[in-house]
């Protein structure tokens, strides 16, 4: 009878061994190893999980002082050094987050560069009345400094400083010579002639590379044409009207960049680029045959004038200035969106904004253009913002 409860006992063991074996074939959830981990996964949290899920498979002492925990801890440490760098040198080096000289390189390989490569100038008119001081003069406006010039018999003034922000000056302003100059009666600045541009951020070079490696440019479709025309200095986004005037003609609306209307020799350069004198010969990158017309857009001017309570430290001046730039951002935003039917200037986008603004505790009475609506455009038109008046008449 002895023998027999052992075998027994055996029997049971061994069945219970089987059912632990299996139970071990059977786990859906197998111990994570590094290689199936991404980059940013490989923190020294993660690491540290590990090694206490280890310790508990293996059956040692995990505690702190350990031999387990003293031969694992320093190449733990190392390992999420090592890796945290990885990620960084991926993120550097990726097509995806590449910034700075690394997006320029791989540009270059492309046969692309930023558009504009460099920040540029601003152009204003200037008027004197009396004796004009000599070219190449140095003149100021508003703390800037210029340079006279004469362009086709008219006298222009070209900022030393470039970027946009030489955009805003106030036609009227006073232009003083750097030297006394005898028989002048005054200079004042005229109209902006080329506005300043900035040099391309990363984001839209970036996007401008992704299109040029796997965007669906080719053969001179409607997405090669708008690339063309946008590689072109000077143009900040290009909106493409196939058939426009009849078979085998497209036209490309040209808008300047910073979401501005363009020069007229931005859109004569790319009417050039693509197909000189809009002839179909093919002499530029535009395919034999296809008629190309470069049109630039034009100006929608919406006045917005607003009646705001303001918090007890802000000034009415103050509220101007920061609603006006927060109104360039948004009418830049919708100046360079490609869209083929109309598009407006939302009346409650402009409420957001001022809601959104830290000096603004409540406003009324906004209008623009002087009704309480949206302003529309059609593709062939941007918004550019006029007079913008903010007081204190709130009800």
């Amino acid at each position: 009878m002895a023998d027999a409860s052992k075998i027994a006992d055996y029997k049971e063991a061994i069945e219970k061994m089987k059912e632990a074996a299996q139970l071990e074939i059977n786990r859906t959830e197998p111990v994570k190893n590094i290689e199936d981990l991404s980059l940013d996964d490989v923190t020294e949290d993660a690491l540290i999980e590990q090694f206490f899920e280890m310790g508990e498979e293996l059956g040692v002492d995990t505690r702190q002082g350990s031999i387990y925990w003293d031969a694992c801890m320093g190449s733990i440490i190392r390992t999420a050094m090592f890796f945290d760098q990885l990620a960084s040198v991926n993120e550097i080096i990726s097509l995806q987050t590449c910034t700075g000289d690394v997006l320029d390189e791989k540009l270059e390989e492309r046969g692309l560069t930023r558009n504009p490569a460099e920040a540029t100038p601003a152009i204003y008119k200037v008027i004197f009345v009396g004796e004009v001081p000599e070219i190449d003069s140095v003149m100021s406006c508003d703390d800037y400094l210029f340079t006279l010039q004469d362009r086709d018999g008219e006298y222009v003034i070209v900022s030393d400083d470039v970027g946009t922000e030489l955009n805003d000056l106030i036609p009227g302003t006073e232009v003083i010579p750097e030297l006394d100059v005898d028989g002048l009666i005054s200079a004042t600045l005229g109209e902006l002639l080329i506005p300043a541009i900035d040099v391309e951020d990363d984001d839209s070079a970036r996007e401008r590379l992704i299109n040029k490696i796997s965007g669906p440019d080719e053969n001179g479709n409607k997405s090669q044409i708008r690339t063309w025309c946008e590689s072109v200095d000077g143009v900040g986004a290009a909106r493409i009207m196939p058939l426009w005037n009849g078979p085998n003609t497209v036209a490309g609306v040209i808008v300047g960049k910073n979401g501005l209307v363009p020069t007229s020799g931005v859109v004569e350069a790319v009417q050039t680029y693509l197909d000189p004198g809009c002839t179909g010969m093919g002499e530029g990158v535009a395919n034999l045959g296809q008629f190309f017309t470069a049109i630039a857009v034009e100006a929608v001017t919406i006045d917005i004038s607003v009646s705001v309570l303001k918090k007890e430290d802000s000034t009415y001046s103050g509220i101007q200035t920061n609603f006006k730039e927060l109104l360039k951002k948004y009418f830049q935003q919708l100046a360079l969106e490609d869209y083929a039917r109309g598009m407006a200037v939302r009346y409650v986008r402009i409420g957001a904004i001022l809601e959104g603004m830290d000096e603004v505790i409540d406003y009324d009475k906004l209008t623009l253009n002087g009704k309480p609506a949206n302003v529309t455009f059609t593709m062939l038109q941007i918004p550019v913002l006029g007079e913008v008046a903010v007081d204190g008449n709130i009800q």
